[in-house]
């Protein structure tokens, strides 16, 4: 299965306080490729944390790709993702090991690989990935961070955590342990579906329902969906740096592998 056709548009940037930008991201829309990074460690060790990571799964993604026949069952993509993410994480641990400057970094990691009308992702930490479909946003991670454990057991209530001082304590990162287990998802990517990934730098400053409205307006425009959100979040008090990655698939793509009439449906719902 080849890479489907998609736009991609990636925006990382450092905010409007801190002065230096922990957050990597890469995106290729020929390889169907989309990775984001949220670094963690003091001395700039995040930097050097969420460059790694990139890297790694980055260059095995390019490698296994390569070698995957046209007709790979997505349970081959999806273990070559899990490898890719696996190998970063002893990557990035190995490194934080053998220095002390480094000693104990991390870093959050998401990543979505389209490849023919199928799309996986994954995720460790709290950097998320969400899906504009039929005009409607729906997150599709689960944050790894204390403040979700703490909602999900009833401790603290969803409307309670904004503002709360626990809300970037992550509960599972890349490098930060010698093993780490990521969540994975495949599933179908339809025709004119917006898939956007980003660091807390947006979503802690961005509501959902502004995130939602901006996708909705310029989707057929995603480096202006990707430039409008980092400034939203900039606008809001831009207190960490704020990283995008916006990909729409084209109608032209998914839309070639179903019957005229589903193209049709999909259409008319959109």
């Amino acid at each position: 299965m080849p890479p489907p056709l998609i736009d991609v548009a990636g925006v990382t940037d450092a905010g409007t306080v801190r002065q230096y930008n922990e957050d990597t991201i890469a995106c290729d829309a020929a390889t169907g490729v989309m990775a984001l990074a949220d670094g963690m460690g003091g001395h700039r060790s995040g930097e050097v944390a969420s460059r790694m990571a990139v890297d790694v799964v980055v260059g095995d993604l390019a490698g296994a790709l390569a070698g995957l026949p046209a007709a790979a069952d997505p349970e081959a993509l999806a273990a070559a993702v899990q490898a890719c993410m696996i190998r970063a994480n002893a990557v990035v641990h190995a490194a934080a090991q053998a220095s002390a400057v480094h000693y104990g970094m991390g870093t959050t990691l998401a990543l979505a690989v389209f490849r023919g009308d199928r799309v996986v992702l994954a995720h460790v930490g709290d950097s998320r990935i969400y899906r504009l479909r039929f005009n409607r946003l729906q997150l599709l991670t689960r944050d790894d961070s204390l403040l979700r454990d703490q909602i999900d057991l009833g401790y603290i209530a969803a409307a309670e955590a904004v503002g709360t001082h626990n809300r970037n304590l992550v509960t599972r990162a890349v490098g930060i342990g010698a093993e780490v287990v990521p969540h994975l998802r495949d599933e179908a990517a339809l025709p004119g579906d917006v898939y956007m990934l980003c660091s807390d730098g947006l979503n802690d400053l961005v509501d959902d329902a502004d995130i939602e409205l901006v996708l909705q307006t310029v989707r057929a425009n995603v480096p202006l969906a990707a430039q409008l959100l980092v400034q939203a979040a900039k606008d809001n008090g831009g207190l960490d740096n704020v990283s995008v990655i916006v990909v729409r698939v084209d109608d032209r793509v998914a839309g070639a592998a179903h019957p005229s009439w589903w193209r049709r449906l999909l259409a008319w719902l959109r």
